[in-house]
């Protein structure tokens, strides 16, 4: 997430609840038809806090959901967790209040990013302005959070993008990023999908967003290549469960009831096709000459 060396020895990516405040028609269909439709009991914050204490090791504590601020007791959560540790967060700043609260408390040098994922269709179909989005926006940025725009380019977006684009730059939301739609629409699969005319249109606008011409390039598997997933980088369900990373689902216990443990080594890739190519690029033993860019958070499309 950064050129420095990272402060921290282990990553996590945790789907921390269920709760979300929108229903995205491009949401993964596991998460939008069966986990937001199932709303879990989540644990409390200090028995979160505390296994990741008992592990010993200075960790990095990627939160997304659902909604991370919709998690009960978030902001007990964010301040227990940063005593030892980094987080960052996934968030659709659809909750103003809460957000603010957290600009208020949070320490923003235990927060490695925030990355602020614009969801247009969903905000047009509640009603909520992109100003609103905005004012969360600046706020995290005056309380000196390293926060990010996020937009995701669902196909049917494309042709407006550029006026998308220059309206959030107008309400001063920068800086902005554009990333490619992963799934299914309309009979196509994407990224694969995009034209040459709308992949030339997603590189001349995707900002700092580096990942989006490796997905275009269709590199989305690395069979057999070693990877650190599993011994150092994590990622844990809804229920506790760790699991090597979101395209794996090799267990490695439970974070919650204690049982969790890492793999000793680095293995071989064994996914056909990869979900978050950005973790890959960060966590292959020897990752392709291109993937030379920081680790970080993706939306979930």
């Amino acid at each position: 997430m950064t050129s420095d060396p990272a402060p921290w020895e282990w990553e996590f990516d945790w789907h921390l609840t269920n709760r979300c405040n929108f229903f995205c028609e491009y949401c993964h269909p596991q998460i939008r038809y069966v986990l937001n439709k199932k709303h879990l009991t989540e644990p409390p914050p200090e028995l979160v806090v505390r296994r990741f204490e008992e592990l010993g090791r200075t960790c990095l504590v990627h939160m997304s959901g659902g909604e991370p601020f919709l998690f009960p007791g978030f902001a007990d959560l964010c301040a227990g967790l940063t005593r030892r540790n980094w987080i960052s967060i996934n968030t659709n700043l659809a909750s103003p209040d809460l957000v603010a609260e957290f600009a208020a408390n949070a320490d923003p040098t235990r927060v490695a990013k925030i990355v602020a994922a614009l969801h247009v269709p969903e905000r047009e179909r509640l009603v909520l302005p992109l100003e609103t989005y905005a004012e969360s926006f600046r706020i995290l940025r005056s309380a000196g959070f390293d926060v990010v725009a996020l937009y995701v380019l669902y196909p049917p977006l494309l042709p407006r993008l550029r006026e998308d684009l220059a309206a959030l730059d107008a309400l001063g939301v920068e800086p902005l990023r554009a990333k490619v739609f992963k799934g299914v629409y309309d009979g196509r699969r994407y990224p694969e999908g995009y034209t040459d005319e709308e992949r030339e249109l997603i590189l001349a606008n995707s900002g700092d967003y580096v990942f989006n011409r490796p997905y275009l390039d269709g590199k989305l598997a690395f069979p057999g290549e070693s990877c650190t997933a599993g011994m150092t980088s994590f990622k844990v369900t809804v229920t506790g469960d760790v699991r090597r990373c979101a395209s794996v689902p090799t267990g490695y216990g439970n974070l919650y009831d204690g049982t969790f443990q890492p793999a000793e080594l680095a293995d071989g890739c064994p996914a056909r096709r990869v979900l978050v190519l950005s973790q890959c690029l960060a966590y292959l033993v020897d990752p392709p000459t291109h993937a030379s860019a920081p680790a970080g958070q993706e939306a979930k499309a």
